[in-house]
């Protein structure tokens, strides 16, 4: 693990969290709560909502709960940054990138608004969850961390 690497890691980490609340914030000053605003019709609009639950709402109202496991999980990708080299496992350190920005972006919701805020809807997917930068965020890394491990242990 080099300083070079982490600085910069923890650098686009700055700089996707920032990107993330941002965003929230234009979409909370701008944008009438419910709300559709259709982006680029039939593929993507905005609905400012919020979510005091998880994915697809499950466990809403339970804000210690998330907090906890936020927690816990960035202990965890913390304890995974020993690992976190460009040069030498550059999936991996983008993987833990991402899920680190995406879960620290949406902790900030929950600690300073209660809830997270979501603004970016499928239209194309009816009834698919309401989303944002953060999600994002989450869901590449999450996919880009399981995609780098198993190719990693086959090819071991």
């Amino acid at each position: 693990m080099k300083i070079k690497d982490i600085i910069l890691g923890i650098g686009i980490m700055v700089l996707l969290v920032l990107i993330d609340q941002l965003t929230k914030i234009w979409v909370v000053k701008s944008f009438e709560y419910q709300k559709e605003i259709k982006v680029i019709p039939k593929i993507i609009n905005f609905k400012y909502t919020t979510n005091e639950g998880g994915a697809f709402s499950i466990f809403s109202g339970n804000l210690v709960l998330f907090i906890i496991v936020t927690i816990l999980a960035l202990l965890f990708f913390g304890y995974l940054m020993k690992d976190f080299n460009l040069q030498t496992r550059p999936f991996f350190s983008v993987s833990l990138i991402l899920i680190i920005a995406g879960t620290i972006g949406n902790f900030i919701d929950r600690i300073s608004r209660g809830s997270v805020v979501d603004f970016i809807e499928f239209a194309f997917w009816p009834r698919f969850a309401i989303f944002n930068f953060a999600d994002m965020c989450l869901t590449v890394g999450i996919i880009l961390m399981m995609g780098t491990l198993l190719i990693e242990d086959l090819v071991k």
